[in-house]
């Protein structure tokens, strides 16, 4: 038999360049052009001048990270976190505040032009629209992950673009009051005896209080539950442990936070929104859009235990409150009777799972003049055929994904609905996630 050989092929020299950044896309990444085609340059912004060295090369684009800059944008500030260049948590920390959000904004008009066919010239020729508050701090809810390596205890959040987990004291991204307790929660757990049964923790800051949710894969012992209790007592935590089920240790037990003179009250696994200033503020946000009156009949989906239903149901006639979590329907319910005196409307809560179009005769045979609705990351596609047949006068759609939106807001357009005003929420500064509001009109009306 004959054996041929054939060389080895050569290794493809990775291709250097220098390019100056026009722009910056939503994710906090600079865009380049070079002999047309886009390139994708991590960590560089716009009007800066960089050596870059790709690191994926496409057809119709490129990826690339920066060797050398020539100089810098003015737009580009120090991190304040210790841990930025490791910790996978808060990538745009370099980049200004007022550029996040005036990026992922141009990026979500450019998106729902594109996806809608509709021109959105009466809001771009007046500034954007950007609810923002502080850009550190704000984060009331976070989740710590524990692992262990050898013996030794890592408490943290994930490294960027891996699965191991950095040790963290101080996190700048938390309110204060959960920032100060990284370092002696830290202490604590490396302490305890049964360190294999440790998963992760979940704390919350709240009107109320602090919240702790120890997650444990295995019964704990008693000593350790103890250590655990003492400390929460020290530190006026409520501290619940999470193994086959929760389980309620010390501190209190009711919940709650505030929405002006609202009290809505939850459990410590239910969803509630993380940046607690600007929920308020979208919350008044949607209120004044859908310019309320008495006589309204508004319906609410994907309502939670009520963050805006309750809101809305201090000014209108009556409302319909739509959850897939029986549980969250039922403390919807709860709210209401906590808040009582200040609700004039007529409220019915039900729960409807909003993906299965079989069950929307349990609230689809009511009139309504105005409807917000609030969906998770995979959107509303269902809902809105239902809600275009309602007709109602206005939409309120808050998001937590542009590209959903913008699929579910073509719906509207086609039928006849208006983009009437667009505003993006800073819900997560230093980070690439884009949440945002859009106000639909009713064409005519």
């Amino acid at each position: 038999m004959v054996i041929f050989y054939t060389a080895p092929p050569k290794k493809q020299a990775t291709q250097k360049l220098t390019v100056t950044i026009s722009a910056l896309d939503a994710f906090g990444q600079g865009i380049a052009n070079h002999k047309g085609k886009t390139i994708f340059v991590k960590s560089a912004l716009p009007d800066e001048t960089v050596d870059i060295q790709l690191t994926e090369n496409k057809k119709n684009y490129a990826k690339a990270k920066v060797i050398k800059y020539h100089n810098q944008s003015a737009q580009r500030v120090k991190p304040l976190c210790q841990y930025y260049q490791k910790c996978g948590g808060c990538e745009l920390q370099h980049i200004s505040p007022h550029l996040q959000q005036h990026a992922k904004y141009h990026a979500l008009i450019n998106l729902l032009q594109k996806e809608c066919g509709q021109s959105l010239t009466h809001i771009t020729e007046l500034p954007p629209q950007i609810i923002a508050d502080q850009p550190y701090h704000y984060r009331r809810r976070a989740r710590l992950s524990i692992n262990l390596i050898k013996g030794e205890l890592f408490f943290g959040f994930r490294q960027a673009e891996s699965n191991q987990i950095i040790n963290i004291d101080h996190c700048p991204v938390l309110q204060e009051d959960l920032d100060q307790l990284l370092m002696p929660l830290q202490i604590l757990l490396r302490k305890i005896k049964s360190k294999k049964s440790l998963g992760h923790v979940e704390l919350i800051s709240v009107d109320s209080g602090i919240i702790m949710v120890l997650r444990h894969t295995t019964p704990m012992l008693a000593e350790d539950i103890e250590l655990l209790k003492t400390f929460a007592e020290a530190e006026k935590i409520s501290l619940y442990l999470y193994g086959q089920n929760l389980s309620h240790i010390t501190g209190k037990t009711e919940h709650y936070y505030l929405i002006n003179t609202l009290k809505l009250t939850f459990s410590p696994m239910d969803f509630i929104q993380v940046n607690n200033k600007i929920n308020q503020k979208m919350v008044t946000q949607a209120l004044d859009w859908l310019t309320l009156k008495p006589t309204d009949r508004v319906l609410d989906l994907f309502c939670g235990m009520g963050n805006f239903s309750l809101p809305m149901a201090t000014i209108c006639h009556s409302l319909i409150g739509i959850e897939g979590v029986n549980e969250l329907v039922e403390k919807a319910k709860l709210n209401v009777i906590l808040n009582s005196d200040i609700i004039c409307a007529e409220t019915v809560f039900l729960t409807s799972n909003l993906e299965d179009d079989q069950q929307f005769l349990a609230w689809n045979q009511s009139p309504f003049d105005k409807i917000l609705l609030d969906p998770a990351r995979a959107g509303a596609l269902n809902a809105t055929s239902e809600i275009i047949k309602m007709a109602p006068s206005k939409i309120v759609y808050i998001s937590c994904n542009p590209a959903t939106l913008a699929r579910d807001s073509k719906q509207f357009i086609q039928a006849g609905y208006k983009i009437a005003q667009i505003a993006i929420l800073d819900m997560f500064p230093q980070t690439k996630h884009i949440e945002s509001m859009l106000l639909l009109t009713k064409s005519g009306l």
